[in-house]
């Protein structure tokens, strides 16, 4: 199975993993930080994943507020030592092309032969691009007693989004990022304020609400130590969209305008497709 526009080359074993296994599960949140998990099954181009769900579930009314996604494709094996699976992060939207959709419904048919000919007008479709995938496999062994639940296992990421940068970009990517701490309650970034710098929360929590005026806000997620944000701004020369408030004393790294674009959009293919992909908050696993 070819891999999509990223340009990166999975691992042979990962690519055909992901190809035959049938369903995933999918972790979303509400604009408030609630959870919400659910099996769904899939087909993928490559690392893009797809799926089709009915509009009105809980699942798409979470992704309509908050594309921010992590999943997990797996299988349990009764023997430990067998188990193997991968877990990915990723932001998730519906198609709205109509080409695009049949394109995917043809994914569809080609895995599920018993679906019909044309795409249901029930449903929508939806697509998860990730910025991250892990490979994990056990490394466990297990003696005449049994696997323990102390079994460990080996963890290997296969896709990252910054996985094209060459090493010495990497390197200038640590060395440009500085620390600044924030105490809880203080404005980080205000809504329509130009977009000058890209952080990611070390320490802490921060929420991201949009203010519509007056004194009502809304809510659009919680991001926790491993996150990011300020990314589009940054990256379409736009003011920022939310307005992002410290919950606890936190810790940021913070990259400036021209050093984040420079560095990190210039070194990938094209700035839209960085743009498209980069959007998803870095998931610490």
């Amino acid at each position: 199975m070819t891999n999509d526009k990223t340009g990166l080359d999975l691992p042979s074993d990962v690519l055909n993993y992901l190809g035959t296994r049938k369903s995933l599960t999918l972790a979303t949140a509400s604009p408030a930080g609630a959870p919400h998990a659910a099996t769904l099954v899939y087909v993928n181009d490559g690392v893009t994943i797809y799926f089709s769900i009915r509009p009105e579930t809980r699942t798409a009314h979470n992704i309509s507020q908050n594309p921010a996604v992590a999943f997990t494709v797996d299988e349990y094996s009764p023997d430990w030592k067998d188990t193997e699976g991968l877990q990915g992060a990723g932001e998730c939207r519906m198609l709205l092309d109509p080409a695009e959709i049949r394109r995917v419904h043809g994914l569809f048919r080609s895995k599920f032969s018993f679906l019909s000919a044309e795409p249901s007008n029930q449903v929508g479709y939806f697509r998860i691009q990730p910025t991250e995938l892990n490979h994990i496999r056990n490394q466990g062994h297990a003696g005449d007693g049994g696997a323990g639940l102390d079994i460990e296992y080996r963890r290997s990421l296969v896709y990252s989004i910054f996985r094209d940068l060459p090493r010495e970009r990497a390197e200038t990517l640590s060395a440009s990022l500085e620390q600044l701490e924030v105490p809880a309650g203080q404005i980080i970034v205000r809504q329509g304020a130009p977009g000058d710098k890209f952080f990611i929360i070390v320490h802490g929590e921060v929420e991201v609400v949009r203010e519509d005026g007056g004194d009502k806000q809304q809510r659009l997620a919680i991001l926790k130590p491993g996150q990011f944000f300020g990314e589009i701004a940054v990256l379409r020369d736009q003011p920022r969209t939310a307005s992002v408030r410290a919950l606890v004393p936190t810790t940021l790294l913070t990259m400036d305008h021209e050093t984040f674009r420079n560095l990190i959009a210039g070194a990938l293919s094209t700035t839209q497709d960085f743009d498209r992909i980069i959007r998803e908050r870095l998931s610490a696993a």
